[in-house]
């Protein structure tokens, strides 16, 4: 697999802050886990360090760690287990429910990696759970991307913790299913949950941005998290079932409330994207990361696709329809598999890509800054498979904290953040990383 290569990006020089930013380039580097450019010389030597220390020992005997991904015969199921097999250390099993799917999935992964061999799948359906518990007996670590969460009960995660499964992370992002989560004790398992790209390494690159710069330029006061993606993968119907039953929820955030659905306006990511129209949807990170940081102000988390149609309808009908209808599956499913074949259609003529922007305002001293996280990949499936897989690497190369965890608690300290930054920001497919400083008012570009 192809990495895009990257290069030095140019320093901020505004009041000397030393914000040091990457720019990937089109190019093409080595596959692996590569550091990013050298504006970043001390998580280069951190990660270098990890990367001699390797995982711990493999659970019951052998030579490789073993993961089961649930949920892995879906497009981003096969995503993280591509990024996972760039180890020679861990070998994975593709969980699902369907045989067909599951021979397609393995084929799909050993085409992409050298390692082919290290994948492997296994029939199983996670809600039977006598046969669940048994699948977990022999793994060191559990990847759940078997969405969407909404409805769903944390057993995968109680049945880790009843049979001490070393690691456990999912892509969760249902306040109700956190919340859940959060209460189950794990003496001998060190949980990850919210561990994709979107909550995931976002809210991982917003406590960089504010806790590098809150000495110097005061406290945090508003955060904003705006994302965009444009063509899904093959993961559209999941994806679309997830979308539709936000619109039932009121945003979780810092302030006061807001309804899934409202206009958040224009919003300037990395090129290509460009300007886009963004609308507010339920991320948990608005919230969670705003209490993390302590907020004075407010946070609030949105998201916007293409073509921007879609936008315009959706919010139609968010305006027309009412919530408890979004929260019902069969009307939230009936609409997914109503738009499925168009979004398909759309899709062939539009580029698979992803972006992210975080916007903290500080205040305090005097001070009107604004730090700026700006990423783009050239695939959401993809970007947020990899991102689980490198979670799911750190927390086997580094599991001393047992217990439940978000990203930002797990990645408050700084050691803890860059020893996983340059992994989540340098996988293959990324076209742009950067964090910067602006001062309030003025855009970064």
């Amino acid at each position: 697999a192809a990495a895009q290569s990257t290069k030095k990006a140019r320093k901020e020089d505004d009041d000397d802050d030393g914000w040091k930013g990457l720019r990937a380039s089109e190019g093409k580097q080595k596959a692996g886990r590569g550091m990013p450019g050298v504006g970043a010389v001390r998580w280069g030597v951190c990660l270098l360090a990890v990367g001699c220390v390797g995982l711990s020992a493999p659970r019951g005997g052998g030579s490789r760690k073993r993961v089961l991904i649930i949920g892995g015969t879906g497009r981003i199921g096969t995503a993280v287990a591509t990024r996972l097999l760039q180890r020679e250390d861990v070998e994975v099993r593709l969980a699902g429910r369907d045989r067909r799917r599951g021979e397609a999935a393995v084929a799909e992964v050993r085409g992409e990696v050298l390692r082919g061999d290290a994948a492997s799948f296994e029939e199983l359906d996670f809600r039977d759970e006598p046969k669940l518990r048994r699948s977990l007996r022999d793994v060191d670590a559990v990847v759940h991307v078997a969405g969407p969460f909404y409805g769903q009960e944390p057993s995968i995660l109680r049945a880790c913790a009843e049979l001490e499964v070393p690691t456990y992370l999912d892509v969760s992002d249902p306040p109700e299913f956190l919340e859940a989560a959060r209460a189950i004790p794990t003496p001998k398992t060190t949980a990850l949950l919210c561990a994709g790209a979107f909550p995931g390494m976002s809210n991982v690159l917003a406590m960089e941005a504010a806790q590098k710069e809150e000495g110097r330029r005061g406290t945090v006061e508003n955060l904003r998290f705006s994302y965009f993606t444009s063509g899904l993968g093959g993961s559209g119907n999941v994806n679309l079932e997830i979308t539709n039953f936000g619109f039932a929820d009121v945003v979780p955030r810092v302030g006061p409330p807001l309804t899934a659905g409202a206009d958040l306006g224009v919003v300037t990511f990395p090129r290509p994207v460009g300007e886009r129209q963004v609308w507010s949807w339920p991320f948990p990170e608005a919230l969670t990361v705003g209490q993390a940081l302590n907020i004075s102000g407010v946070s609030v988390a949105g998201m916007g696709t293409a073509p921007d149609l879609w936008n315009v309808v959706l919010r139609v009908l968010v305006a027309l329809v009412p919530r408890a209808w979004w929260r019902s599956p069969l009307f939230s499913k009936g609409m997914a598999k109503f738009s499925e074949p168009l979004v398909t259609l759309t899709d062939r003529f539009l580029p698979e890509t992803h972006a992210m922007r975080i916007d903290l305002d500080f205040a305090g001293g005097g001070s009107n800054d604004v730090a700026t996280v700006l990423q783009a990949h050239d695939s959401f499936r993809r970007c947020v498979g990899q991102s689980a897989a490198e979670f799911c690497l750190d927390l086997m190369a580094v599991p001393a904290d047992r217990g439940v965890w978000l990203p930002e608690e797990r990645y408050r300290d700084q050691p803890a953040r860059d020893r996983v930054i340059p992994n989540l920001t340098s996988t293959p497919g990324t076209t742009f990383f950067e964090i910067r400083h602006s001062r309030r008012g003025a855009t970064p570009t």
